[in-house]
């Protein structure tokens, strides 16, 4: 079965090919010397060399008119040269109880702690030109790696990263693409790979690792998606898309069409965001709606959490621009692997099943009662719907409800507007939630189905975890099985159902979706197009037939 990975960014373009492992490890053995001068001298030859090598790709950039991305190799060539580097390697080769390798890794490591410190994130992430400059010193010292010269034309190379030098050797070599585990979206290795239009997958964590050598794989950068081991009609989409020259931006045509299927039943297509600042983006791709509006963001790296005018500000934002089209904002689902320091959240031996989502809610209530008093504030600006994270019980929805009719009773007595009867929903992610669908589904007015984390409480896998993270597949029967009876209880009721996750951003996972009766799917903008386009070549039976199918029925 196919495997669907999805990174933090990508470079827009379509490609396939095998997997080629790419992993240098440039370290080395001591230096045949243990004399402190000698080795003060190596490394201070291997860093003029590196910091040369550096200026003479900036100089070819820089020939070439690319002088935004020749600036990358002249701030590592500088970067390379800066004393505090030397001095720090220097030091601790003198104290005599560090080889010059150790010493390096440990002032690279230092350094990046300074950086990773600071407020800002491009200044963060500028850490990993620190690596950058520690893998051209150690290529110096011992010698480049011979494995980037022997990648062959059309492969997906997978690392867990790749320096701006690396990107630059690799675009001779004539790659299909690449994937990395680490990397941000202002990374610099992700500026070069746009520059020299090698479509990329990067941050895709340690996922990575279940990727074997010689896999078939399909990048969808513009997606952010890799797709390993895809199916025949997957192979055939892509390879539509790839030779049509698909572009990211679908054409004005393409974006103003509804999702439909070819015998015209709809199916409404919204995009799951993070910050206010992507709802420019959805719109661009075509999205109906915002099917889920993450706003974790506005709680996370900072030292205290944000006032109810903040939170107000970035909800009415939102739905300001979507100008009347559907926003559901889920309200704060911090706690597992968020957890804002200012909380002072106990250690937990598990965080996925400890306080999270609703029950970090309940135990500091007073978080979701500003946050609910902006969404109630914010209302008036557009169409806001209210969703639930991480229900399990009645007695959860309950509470919940509760606390939306207390802050709607707190904003009554003071001077701002707000809309006192807002759109309910539950988010079914838990396969209890999923269990009671039947009983939470008259309580609210929508459920919104969360693929990733239902997959993973279902097949009692950690996603993240590297070593069994194969085995996390969406498309188990299990898994469908269990979305399929929920899409039903919903629809029983006649409630409008959702489904949004990385499955349903996919052409398989959306046909499957909507052939088990859901109404509409919310992926990653960049998936919008394709999903579109599956959508518009199948029928209704078509899509139930193949949904009985998946779940062996």
């Amino acid at each position: 079965m196919a495997i669907y990975l999805r990174g933090v960014g990508g470079v827009a373009g379509i490609c396939s090919g095998k997997a080629i492992r790419y992993d240098p490890h440039v370290s080395g053995t001591p230096l045949d010397t243990t004399d402190i001068t000698t080795l003060i001298g190596h490394f201070a030859r291997a860093r003029d060399t590196a910091a040369l090598q550096l200026r003479e790709l900036g100089r070819i950039l820089h020939d070439e008119g690319r002088n935004a991305e020749a600036a990358i190799f002249d701030a590592q060539a500088l970067l390379a040269e800066e004393p505090l580097l030397f001095e720090e390697v220097e030091r601790q080769v003198q104290q005599g109880n560090q080889q010059l390798d150790q010493a390096l890794t440990l002032t690279i490591a230092r350094m990046r702690t300074m950086l990773a410190q600071l407020d800002d994130p491009y200044l963060r992430e500028r850490a990993d030109d620190l690596d950058a400059i520690g893998h051209a010193i150690r290529s110096a010292l011992y010698g480049a790696p011979r494995q980037l010269a022997e990648i062959p034309a059309g492969a997906i190379v997978v690392a867990n990263q790749l320096t701006p030098a690396e990107i630059f050797a690799l675009r001779n070599r004539r790659i299909a693409g690449f994937v990395t585990s680490a990397g941000g979206i202002t990374s610099h290795t992700l500026i070069l790979a746009r520059a020299f239009a090698i479509p990329a997958v990067i941050g895709l964590g340690r996922a990575t690792s279940v990727i074997s050598e010689g896999a078939e794989l399909i990048i969808d950068g513009a997606a952010a998606l890799l797709i390993i081991d895809p199916d025949a009609a997957e192979q055939q989409l892509y390879q539509r898309r790839a030779s049509d020259g698909s572009q990211p931006h679908p054409p004005d045509q393409q974006r103003s069409t509804p999702g439909r299927l070819a015998d015209g039943r709809l199916v409404a297509l919204w995009a799951n965001i993070n910050r206010p600042e992507e709802v420019q983006t959805a719109l661009e791709f075509g999205a109906e709606g915002i099917g889920l509006f993450r706003t974790e963001f506005l709680f996370l790296d900072r030292t205290l959490p944000p006032d109810e005018d903040e939170q107000y500000t970035a909800y009415c934002r939102v739905l300001q621009q979507m100008a009347g089209r559907p926003v559901i904002i889920r309200t704060i689902d911090i706690g597992a692997d968020k957890r804002p320091s200012y909380l002072n959240l106990p250690h937990e031996a598990n965080p996925m099943l400890g306080l999270r989502g609703i029950r970090l809610a309940a135990h500091l209530p007073e978080l979701l009662h500003t946050q609910l008093r902006a969404l109630l504030r914010a209302a008036p600006c557009g169409d806001l719907r209210i969703m639930f994270p991480m229900i399990t019980s009645i007695t959860e929805l309950e509470w919940g409800k509760q606390q939306l009719r207390q802050a709607a009773v707190s904003l009554s007595s003071g001077t701002h507007t707000y809309r006192r009867e807002v759109p309910l929903g539950v988010m079914i992610e838990t396969p209890a939630a999923a269990l009671i669908a039947d009983q939470l589904a008259p309580e609210v007015s929508f459920v919104s189905i969360g693929s990733n984390d239902l997959a993973q409480y279902v097949l009692a896998i950690d996603r993240n975890n590297a070593d069994i993270a194969h085995h996390y597949t969406h498309d188990s029967p299990a898994v469908l099985r269990l979305i399929a009876r929920t899409i039903a209880m919903a629809r029983r009721l006649n409630m409008p159902v959702s489904v949004c996750g990385e499955f349903a951003g996919t052409a398989a996972g959306a046909s499957l979706l909507v052939g088990m009766g859901a109404n509409a799917l919310s992926m990653t903008p960049y998936a919008i197009p394709a999903v579109k386009e599956q959508l518009h070549t199948l029928t209704l039976a078509q899509a139930r037939a193949a949904a009985r199918h998946a779940i062996g029925k």
